[in-house]
């Protein structure tokens, strides 16, 4: 039997709260390396140190990346958590994309994994990686879906070497994007999702994610889950993520690995 490769991702990092703590220190306390993605006009210097702490203590097992830069827009008049839709100009994203990365630099120094860009809400377009591979970011993490509809999806886009498909995002995940100088390794578990495509009520145990696991890796090189921090205000909702770590963690085929190292494997040799 093949191996299970999983990578974590933490989104919307900014201040310094406490289910941000809950969510790092239980996945430290389980050895489980993790990818946190900090918006940077949102992180203030109490979860600057903080970070940097935590990455000194823990270095192979927290990565600190960008979130875009503001993580909302203006879109035709109405307000987006997205940042990178709407067909914005060259000069506009890149210009974004720098003050955030500048920012970042600024706050964490050296703790601060430059490499990794995680567009707000996964959306972007060809101007948004024409912009991060001029800034020499080498990983965009995004979402990629498994659903036969959707596999067939991408591989029409990808034949045609198009980032985007009658209205949707073509997922490249575990291959380079088009235009070169960025791999995209994206996330298939949301761990945090509350309904689905059709807007029905979503719970999510152990027993779910377990299941999500098992479909996601039966068709995709490494299985990335995404966690959202700030969902962490009660104990049963961390119980749940406990349980399911922990199984993860036990069975014997689960491999943990993080989001830089994947990206690394996809390169060619």
């Amino acid at each position: 039997m093949n191996e299970i490769t999983v990578f974590f991702r933490d989104d919307d990092v900014g201040p310094l709260e406490d289910p941000l703590r809950r969510v790092m220190d239980l996945l430290l306390e389980e050895s489980v390396p993790c990818s946190y993605q900090i918006v940077p006009t949102r992180l203030d210097p109490a979860a600057a140190r903080w970070l940097c702490d935590r990455k000194r203590e823990h270095a192979g097992l927290v990565f600190l990346n960008q979130h875009g830069y503001r993580h909302q827009q203006d879109l035709r008049g109405r307000q987006r958590w997205s940042e990178f839709a709407g067909g914005r100009a060259y000069e506009e994203q890149l210009a974004d994309i720098r003050a955030g990365r500048e920012l970042l630099r600024g706050e964490l120094g050296h703790a601060f994994d430059a490499d990794v860009f995680t567009p707000p809400c996964h959306k972007y377009d060809a101007t948004t990686l024409r912009a991060l591979r001029e800034l020499g970011f080498r990983t965009l993490s995004a979402g990629v879906r498994v659903d036969a509809a959707a596999r067939l999806y991408y591989r029409l886009g990808g034949a045609l070497g198009r980032i985007s498909l009658l209205g949707g995002r073509v997922s490249y995940h575990g291959r380079p994007t088009p235009g070169g100088g960025l791999t995209e390794v994206s996330v298939c578990i949301d761990v945090d999702e509350d309904q689905d495509l059709r807007r029905r009520k979503l719970v999510k145990d152990d027993g779910r994610l377990w299941r999500e696991l098992e479909t996601c890796s039966a068709v995709l090189p490494a299985v990335g889950v995404m966690l959202h921090h700030a969902r962490y205000d009660d104990e049963d909702r961390l119980a749940t993520l406990r349980r399911f770590v922990r199984r993860l963690k036990q069975h014997p085929r689960v491999r943990f690995d993080t989001l830089p190292a994947v990206a690394a494997a996809c390169l060619p040799a």
